[in-house]
């Protein structure tokens, strides 16, 4: 399982930095533009996280009705 929060770690940061940067220019600019494009990298990142926490939450409940 480690290499799997390694994988999702991996995955979460090509999705996260380029959202720090475009909101970053944003932030420098005003343009709409490179806000949306921050929301759309910032939802996929929210979606890696959401993704990673539950599939360990269910492996844990999987775990467990197999040991019991």
């Amino acid at each position: 399982m480690t290499v799997f929060y390694w994988i999702a770690f991996v995955i979460f940061l090509t999705v996260a930095v380029p959202c720090v940067l475009y909101f970053a220019r944003y932030l420098a600019s005003g343009d709409d533009r490179l806000r949306f494009q921050a929301m759309r990298f910032y939802r996929w990142s929210a979606l890696v996280v959401l993704t990673t926490f539950n599939i360990a939450i269910f492996r844990h409940i999987i775990l467990i009705i197999i040991h019991w």
